[in-house]
């Protein structure tokens, strides 16, 4: 990407890939109980690990170079990682209740 004008190439997709696991925990957080126990342990904390492993790679493939990248990070990946990660605690918490 030297030369290419888009310091963050995986932004972009990485955010796309945390709001359908997001969409996937709140869907496994709304109907809790009723969705089956290994499947839904299986998705719930695959789709938590995927999600962290996620935001580690794009940071480790395309290092924060500036502050407008950092913040643009700050406000768009972070936020989409700490909203799949509370999701994931909601879920965890309707299934253990």
């Amino acid at each position: 990407m030297l030369g290419s004008g888009n310091p963050t190439p995986y932004d972009v997709p990485a955010i796309i890939v945390l709001v359908l696991f997001g969409l996937t925990l709140l869907t496994g957080a709304i109907l809790g109980p009723r969705w089956s126990g290994d499947a839904a342990t299986l998705t719930r904390w695959s789709s938590a690990m995927v999600s962290a492993l996620l935001l580690a790679a794009v940071h480790h493939l395309t290092p924060t170079t500036n502050g407008i990248i950092g913040a643009g990070r700050l406000i768009t990946l972070w936020p989409a990682f700490a909203a799949n990660m509370l999701l994931f605690a909601l879920w965890t918490w309707r299934v253990t209740s």
